[in-house]
């Protein structure tokens, strides 16, 4: 299954001197999103959080998370720019939070394909990351353990299996795959 933190901190960490963009679902997670970025890029990230490329631009020796009112004029603002942010020597990446499927992505994919080219592969969508095929997921699981997430939850449950990260692990994604009860 994928993991929609260690993708955020994956491309937090790989661009560290570059751009990043991380989608969001809707203004209701905005707040959610900007505190996981935070989070993620460690307690000596300093971020900055702001509307402004100039100030995102400008502020080098710090995590900067871009949420700006008109997302179609940041993207346009930071692809004019985006030379001086790749060429400055940057502690931390500079974060572009783009509504998905809002007309700042639109406006990447269509009107800036500079940018829309550096940053490919440094654009995680953590909630879409969370949504799971639970279909094609539970397959994986019974290839991978040999039975039904059902059935090695049981075996879990009745204390039949070591208690070790791994195994805990295990029984999280079983239990995501977990069909209910319809007795």
């Amino acid at each position: 299954m994928s993991d929609p933190i260690r993708s955020l901190a994956s491309a937090l960490l790989r661009d560290r001197s570059g751009i990043v963009v991380v989608y969001y679902p809707d203004a209701g997670v905005l707040d959610w999103i900007i505190a996981q970025v935070s989070s993620v890029a460690g307690a000596d990230a300093n971020p900055l959080r702001t509307s402004s490329i100039d100030d995102a631009v400008a502020a080098t020796d710090r995590l900067v998370i871009v949420s700006a009112p008109d997302e179609v004029e940041a993207v346009l603002d930071l692809n004019a720019r985006r030379d001086q942010v790749l060429l400055a020597e940057r502690s931390f990446p500079l974060v572009l939070l783009l509504l998905r499927g809002g007309s700042g992505h639109t406006a990447l994919v269509t009107e800036a394909p500079g940018l829309w080219s550096v940053i490919r592969g440094s654009d995680p969508d953590p909630d879409l990351l969370a949504e799971i095929d639970v279909a094609a997921e539970r397959q994986r699981f019974e290839q991978a353990h040999g039975m039904s997430p059902e059935a090695w939850l049981a075996r879990w449950r009745r204390d039949e299996l070591p208690s070790t990260a791994a195994v805990l692990a295990t029984a999280y994604d079983a239990m995501l795959l977990e069909e209910p009860d319809r007795g």
